[in-house]
């Protein structure tokens, strides 16, 4: 892989991701990077200072990249907040699919325990935009019952979950149409589950 003189950061960034949606995160280096570019083993510390520090940028343009991607979901989807918010749901799903260098970068163990100022700040934003559409979702009658923190994560564990099992081949769902599957999920999640249908211990104590 070439890269154009002066763009040595943007191709890091581009062969990283190559490398990660191949073969994974583990088998990403600085050094086999700089060979496939064809520069010296010392040329990418002049914008990344180590692996993780690249793996760092790539999570930030994950999460940024992912964001838009769920706003656009969330605007084609029309005004109903509910209908909006399985859309921001479904096109983070259709994002990691379709990005998984960028998914694995963000949600990668390393990459989290050393999260820099301006990645915090990222993924601040995408969890907001989530809390936003719960919100939203909530007052329009999505599990009203339900305060929005447990909503949050009940969301952030179906879309990270599904997205993850959906780009790891391993599992092998016997299915003909991801994409079908992932509706489905998705449709789970929100569609089918408006509200409770196992009553809480405070209404339990009540009827008793």
């Amino acid at each position: 892989m070439a890269y154009h003189h002066g763009r040595l950061r943007e191709a890091l960034l581009e062969r990283a991701a190559d490398v990660i949606a191949e073969r994974g995160v583990e088998a990403l280096s600085l050094r086999a990077l700089a060979r496939d570019l064809g520069v010296s083993h010392a040329a990418p510390a002049a914008h990344f200072r180590d692996r993780r520090a690249l793996l760092c940028e790539l999570a930030k343009e994950g999460f940024q990249r992912s964001v838009d991607a769920m706003h656009a979901g969330a605007e084609a989807a029309g005004a109903d907040p509910v209908v909006r918010y399985r859309a921001l749901g479904r096109s983070y799903v259709q994002f990691a699919r379709d990005n998984p260098s960028y998914f694995r970068a963000a949600n990668h163990p390393e990459v989290l325990a050393h999260a820099d100022k301006e990645l915090r700040a990222a993924r601040a934003a995408w969890v907001a935009t989530l809390r936003k559409g719960v919100e939203e979702a909530r007052a329009s009658g999505w599990h009203p019952e339900v305060d929005v923190e447990t909503l949050l994560a009940f969301s952030c564990a179906a879309a990270i979950g599904t997205a993850q099992l959906l780009i790891d081949s391993a599992w092998g769902f016997d299915v003909d149409d991801v994409d079908a599957l992932a509706d489905s999920v998705l449709d789970l999640v929100v569609h089918r589950s408006r509200t409770s249908v196992v009553p809480n211990s405070r209404d339990e104590r009540k009827v008793s």
